[in-house]
């Protein structure tokens, strides 16, 4: 006992006073990470893609998203318990084209980061299916960079009732 007592007090924080070492600090500045003008409007087009099939275009699944992309669902039931469903690019390109209803996704206040190929995006989303309000939540969005742009290798979102989650500020969706 005596001799780890006396390890731990040997344990002592090195003597700052050398102007060349250095403190670690832990920061949440994520700046560096911020995406150009260009790249932000890329990787923004590339998930507003996705929205835009929902919208009956089905086909635009295959421009924005890779072959073996994730797609997963969050929801939290009445009870409080977490629940998750997973698709797949046949899967929802087959909803899209049997849904009767036209279904309507918008993103805002998007936050876009970038690290060499890969990109994230999250943002607060609300969606309507013919019309009338259905869900709203945050999509999470991680794409690569490929020869051919960014595509989306993962999207995962909750699904959620206002209060827990906010509706677009521009109100809801015209002429739908």
């Amino acid at each position: 006992m005596l001799m780890l007592l006396s390890a731990i007090g040997a344990c002592q924080p090195a003597n700052n006073d050398d102007e060349s070492s250095v403190d670690l600090v832990p920061s949440n500045d994520l700046s560096a990470f911020a995406a150009t003008d260009v790249q932000r409007a890329e990787i923004l087009a590339t998930v507003q893609g996705v929205f835009d099939a929902l919208g009956g275009d089905a086909d635009k699944l295959s421009e924005v998203m890779m072959p073996d992309v994730t797609m997963r669902s969050n929801n939290i039931e009445e009870d409080g318990t977490v629940t998750s469903s997973t698709s797949t690019v046949e899967g929802l390109r087959d909803r899209i084209v049997s849904s009767g209803s036209t279904m309507v996704e918008r993103m805002f206040d998007s936050q876009v980061m970038v690290s060499g190929p890969i990109a994230t995006v999250w943002t607060p989303y609300d969606f309507y299916t013919g019309g009338e309000f259905s869900h709203c939540g945050i999509d999470v969005v991680t794409l690569l960079h490929t020869q051919e742009g960014w595509r989306i290798m993962s999207l995962d979102w909750s699904r959620q009732q206002p209060p827990d989650c906010q509706l677009h500020p521009d109100g809801p969706p015209q002429g739908r």
